[in-house]
């Protein structure tokens, strides 16, 4: 099963012992889709810049704390076998305003 954008998965901590949720941000024109995904982490801490998700953002599953952030500039590749499972879809607006947050960290500065 290939996890589609917009899919939150859950995998190993990068940061400390145990799992937690992924955002996968990258899309089916990805180089290894389906082996490899460009995710970004899930997180109840509020921060200034993460991207603030409720339930309603979810068209389907679920995960365990609302509201729930999505950091942009935190972004990891896993490997397809790294995902332990997949527990949500979030709308297209959700996946728009994280990649729009994305854009901030990696547009050219002048």
């Amino acid at each position: 099963m290939t996890y589609a954008q917009g899919s939150i998965v859950i995998a190993d901590n990068p940061f400390a012992p145990g799992f937690r949720p992924f955002l996968v941000v990258s899309n089916s024109s990805r180089p290894y889709q389906g082996e490899e995904y460009t995710t970004a982490i899930v997180t109840t801490t509020e921060r200034d810049t993460a991207v603030r998700f409720e339930a309603d953002d979810l068209t389907e599953g679920g995960i365990n704390e609302y509201p729930s952030f999505v950091n942009p500039w935190s972004l990891h590749v896993l490997q397809h076998e790294e995902v332990d499972r997949r527990v949500g879809q979030v709308s297209l607006s959700m996946i728009r305003a994280v990649v729009e947050g994305i854009a901030r960290y990696v547009e050219p500065e002048d």
